[in-house]
C-alpha cells in the first residue's frame, strides 16, 4: 500500500506541476475515477493505463522513470561511463582498477560478471597483450544466446564484447541483429547503442579479415544514420579507408594519415589518439 501510494503522490506531483487537471488525462481506456484512486493510493494502474496517464502529462516513459528515481542512473549505466571514460582516455590503469573494483565474493551474479567481460574486452582493445578467457567467452556467448528478446543491456553488452565471440557467432549474432532493428529504431538510446554496435562490427569483421559480409553492415549503419551525426559518420569513413589499406596491402596509408591529421580542427584530442592506436592495431595486421 505504501508503494502504491507513493507511486500515484508522485504522479499526482507531476500532473500538477504541469497545470492539469485529472478530467485533462482522462481519455478511451483511463477514466478521471481510476485516475483518482491511483492517485489516492487506494488501487494500482495496469501497465497500459499507467502508459496513458504518463502520456497524459506529456511525458514519456523514460523520463517519468528517470524522475522516480531520483534522477539517478542504473548501476550498470554509471559503470559504462567510468569504461568509456577510460577507454576514450587510453587509460589501462583505471580500467584495471575497475576490474580489481568489481565484487569478487559477487561474481557469480551475472551481471556482476558481464560488466567484468566488459571491461575486460576494454582493456584488451588498448593492449593486445591482454588475454581473453575461453570461459568468458563461453559466458558471454550463452548469455547472448540466451535472451532472446534483447534490451539495451544486450545491445550494449553486444557492441562491448565482440572480440570474445567467435567468427560464427560473431556473424550470427550480428545479422540477428539487423532483424531486431526495427524494434530499436524508435527508442533513442537504443539507437545509440545500434550505431555503435554496427560500427564495432565492421571494426571487428576488418581485423578478421571477413571483408565479405562488411557491406551488410555499412548499408544498415547508413539506413539509421541522419545528417547531424557526423562523429558516426567520420568514423565509417575511418573504417572504410581501413578496408582499403587491408585489401590493398596498405597503399592508402598516407591517405589515413592525412585523414586523422585532419580531425585535429574537432579539437578531440582523445578520438585522434584512439584512431592513431586502431591505425597502429590494423597495420600489425599486415606485418
Amino acid at each position: 500500500m505504501i508503494e502504491k501510494m507513493e507511486l500515484g503522490e508522485f504522479y499526482k506531483e507531476l500532473r500538477l506541476a504541469r497545470g492539469l487537471k485529472q478530467s485533462d488525462i482522462a481519455c478511451e481506456g483511463l477514466t478521471a475515477s481510476q485516475l483518482s484512486k491511483f492517485e489516492l493510493g487506494r488501487s494500482m494502474l495496469s501497465a497500459d493505463k499507467l502508459m496513458l496517464a504518463i502520456r497524459g502529462i506529456n511525458m514519456t516513459y523514460d523520463e517519468f522513470g528517470h524522475k522516480l528515481n531520483n534522477y539517478q542512473e542504473s548501476s550498470h549505466v554509471r559503470l559504462g561511463r567510468k569504461i568509456v571514460a577510460c577507454f576514450a582516455h587510453q587509460d589501462k590503469v583505471g580500467l584495471e582498477q575497475l576490474l580489481l573494483d568489481m565484487p569478487k565474493e559477487q561474481m557469480a551474479d551475472k551481471y556482476i560478471r558481464l560488466n567484468s567481460i566488459v571491461i575486460k574486452n576494454a582493456i584488451h582493445s588498448l593492449d593486445r597483450n591482454f588475454p581473453l578467457s575461453k570461459e568468458d567467452r563461453e559466458f558471454v556467448t550463452d548469455y547472448l544466446y540466451a535472451i532472446d528478446s534483447w534490451t539495451w543491456f544486450e545491445l550494449y553488452l553486444f557492441c562491448n564484447t565482440t572480440p570474445f565471440l567467435s567468427d560464427q557467432d560473431l556473424i550470427f549474432l550480428s545479422t540477428s541483429l539487423l532483424e531486431k532493428s526495427e524494434s530499436f529504431k524508435n527508442l533513442l538510446q537504443n539507437k545509440i547503442y545500434m550505431r555503435s554496435c554496427l560500427l564495432n562490427i565492421i571494426s571487428e569483421l576488418l581485423e578478421r579479415g571477413l571483408f565479405k559480409y562488411i557491406s551488410i553492415f555499412e548499408t544498415a549503419l547508413e539506413e539509421i544514420l541522419t545528417p547531424y551525426e557526423v562523429f558516426e559518420k567520420l568514423l565509417l569513413q575511418f573504417l572504410r579507408k581501413i578496408k582499403l589499406f587491408l585489401e590493398t596491402k596498405g597503399s592508402n596509408k598516407k591517405e589515413i594519415e592525412d585523414f586523422i591529421q585532419s580531425l585535429e580542427i574537432l579539437e578531440n584530442p582523445q578520438l585522434l589518439a584512439l584512431l592513431k592506436l586502431k591505425f597502429q592495431q590494423y597495420q600489425v595486421l599486415l606485418d
